[in-house]
């Protein structure tokens, strides 16, 4: 007899069309081996899981409007309790190493009581950052499988435009210097992708008006609208003010498209991987000069050399680390122990990343 499948409750709720690929990619292929549900209400009181997976802490007690974020509030305090009092195992992946916007009040109760259940850290990256006594490493895969599934053309073409972010329109990721930078390096720009919020769209909206050579589009665009504007466009620049993940980046890498961005241990490592003709690192606020200099260069021939961010081993090790976790789960070991077992258990880790070393216990 077949030992019964695990079964993961997901942080994020049910799956849309429009999520983070990088999220519909993982529980896709998560879903043949484990039984992986999303957080609401039933899964929340009812479901019993044998690891409780989070992605972006600040998303499970965040909601627009009063009402809907009490009721957040009161779901994840209740599911709390219920993982404790059960002893699941708690793993979580770090997108990135603080939420965009500060916890108050009872959002820092609640976080800070989720932060003391975590048993595992999973790092996208191998940045300097991480820390390897409480986490282990699983390179954020890439997107081209997942596109060409999707039917997408990833056929090269001619560029007509010069830079183009996409993504959501977040304060963070310092579009309104990008946009300045190209009104005076004169810099044809798309900046395409949802506002996170009404009052940044009319800044933005005001700010592109007196740039001519400067197109905002405001909307959420398909995979193969998307791919098809990148192409358009001779390089991807990312100036966000802190970057430790970025899915964008990947994605750009993914279909053969340069990117220029700010330099971070993060994207040092990234350069460092596929090679600095792929990812241009530029230092402090992003200046004219700065796009002047990353348009001049000769783009790059064919792909990066993404052959490490494949999704077969990233699920191999997501899996090694739900039955690791979920075999430990009455322990209580502290992060330090679950690493090391998790590390002696399987090899693919080491063989995946260098970061993956055997950890020191004093």
């Amino acid at each position: 007899m077949s030992a019964p499948r695990l079964k993961v409750l997901m942080s994020t709720g049910p799956l849309k069309h429009h999520d983070n690929p990088y999220l519909q990619q993982l529980v896709t292929d998560l879903s043949d081996q484990v039984d992986v549900q999303p957080l609401s209400w039933r899964t929340a009181l009812f479901f019993r899981p044998d690891v409780f997976h989070v992605h972006w802490p600040e998303q499970l007690y965040r909601a627009n409007g009063r009402a809907k974020t009490m009721v957040k509030r009161v779901l994840v305090a209740i599911l709390l309790l219920r993982l404790r009092a059960r002893r699941v195992p708690v793993v979580l992946t770090v997108h990135d190493l603080a939420p965009h916007d500060q916890d108050r009040g009872f959002e820092r109760l609640l976080s800070r009581a989720l932060e003391r259940m975590f048993a595992l850290r999973i790092y996208l990256n191998e940045s300097e950052l991480n820390d390897p006594a409480r986490g282990v490493v699983i390179l954020h895969g890439d997107y081209r499988g997942w596109l060409q599934k999707q039917g997408v053309d990833l056929t090269p073409r001619e560029p007509h435009r010069d830079v183009i972010l996409f993504g959501l329109l977040r304060r963070y990721k310092g579009i309104e210097t990008l946009i300045t930078a190209a009104r005076d390096a004169d810099a044809t720009l798309t900046i395409a992708g949802r506002a996170i919020d009404e009052s940044y769209e009319r800044e933005l909206r005001a700010l592109v008006a007196d740039v001519p050579s400067a197109v905002l589009d405001i909307r959420h665009l398909e995979d193969d609208e998307l791919t098809a504007e990148i192409f358009n466009h001779r390089i991807v620049c990312l100036p966000y003010t802190h970057m430790h993940n970025s899915g964008a980046l990947v994605y750009a890498l993914s279909i053969g498209r340069p990117v220029l961005a700010r330099r971070s241990p993060f994207n040092e490592v990234i350069a460092r991987e596929v090679g600095e003709e792929w990812v241009m690192l530029y230092d402090g606020p992003l200046t004219a000069q700065d796009l002047k200099d990353a348009l001049s260069r000769t783009p790059p021939a064919g792909l990066p050399d993404l052959s490490r961010w494949d999704w077969s081993t990233g699920i191999a090790l997501h899996m090694a680390c739900y039955r690791g976790l979920a075999t430990m789960a009455h322990d209580r070991r502290p992060p330090a122990r679950v690493v090391q077992a998790l590390l002696e258990a399987e090899p693919g880790f080491a063989a995946h990343s260098a970061f993956n070393a055997p950890v020191e216990i004093s």
